[in-house]
């Protein structure tokens, strides 16, 4: 161990309620569109919906059906600069456990 790591703090989004946190609040929102990030682009996956947590899991649903569920603990979340969304990069239990990263995109109201 180096002497500089006993200074070395554990980042807050990694840790457990920092995620929990996130999830909370992205799922105050309602959802404008979800896209999916493949490689360099983006493809529009569904359009409204919105977002539940139960039973440790996040869910994000649009066009009726879910199309992104996974573990809070495994989430990854950070929102975009412009608060109109967020990124959300997990394992999605719906496709098996497939690492995946998504674009959910908020209803904007004035």
């Amino acid at each position: 161990m180096a002497f500089f790591d006993i200074f070395k703090k554990k980042k807050a989004e990694d840790t457990v309620a920092f995620r929990v946190q996130m999830a909370k609040k992205i799922a105050l929102h309602r959802l404008r569109y979800v896209t999916e990030r493949i490689d360099e682009t983006d493809l529009i996956i569904g359009r409204d919906g919105g977002f539940n947590i139960r039973n440790d899991e996040f869910i994000v649903s649009a066009d009726n059906r879910v199309v992104f569920r996974c573990n809070i603990k495994d989430m990854q979340a950070s929102e975009l600069l412009s608060k109109e969304g967020a990124i959300i990069t997990a394992p999605d239990l719906e496709r098996g456990g497939e690492m995946r990263t998504i674009i959910v995109y908020y209803v904007y109201f004035r």
